[in-house]
């Protein structure tokens, strides 16, 4: 037998991504939040493992956006039991902002093609063989706090 994420993450953190695409995982991972432990019947052998773990994780909206009409659990698509397990729950929105949003990808755009992380203006250059990014400004005081 082998030990799964959660046996693995005994005493720490277990992230979880995609948590929404689960599928029917759910009920071993209740489980494990309720009990603390997970239970593995293979070849008539019976085991009980520790997964005395924090669990972190993160789910899309069904919808493709957060409709704040309706609850966590129907943007989710989520069982209420499932998420009454979790000790916190963070939403978190993006309010759309053109010029933020492009500021913030020439920043990573910057930041990934080497040429540093000052945010400001980029400009891209495209030859035959390879592009990259420029930036000419530094990120202001207004930006920083726009950013946090």
């Amino acid at each position: 037998m082998e030990a799964g994420a959660l046996v693995l993450a005994d005493q720490g953190s277990c992230c979880i991504d995609e948590f929404d695409k689960m599928g029917s995982q759910y009920q071993a991972l209740m489980e494990a939040m309720e009990q603390q432990t997970v239970s593995i019947a293979k070849a008539g052998v019976l085991c009980t493992l520790p997964a005395r773990t924090s669990i972190l994780a993160a789910a899309n909206p069904c919808a493709g956006h957060y409709n704040r009409a309706k609850t966590v659990s129907e943007n989710l698509r989520l069982k209420p039991a499932m998420l009454s397990r979790f000790d916190l729950i963070f939403v978190l929105l993006d309010k759309p902002d053109e010029e933020l949003d492009c500021r913030l990808s020439e920043h990573v755009m910057a930041l990934h093609s080497g040429t540093g992380g000052k945010m400001g203006h980029t400009t891209f250059s495209k030859n035959r063989n390879s592009s990259f990014a420029s930036t000419s400004s530094t990120l202001d005081e207004d930006d920083d706090k726009a950013l946090r």
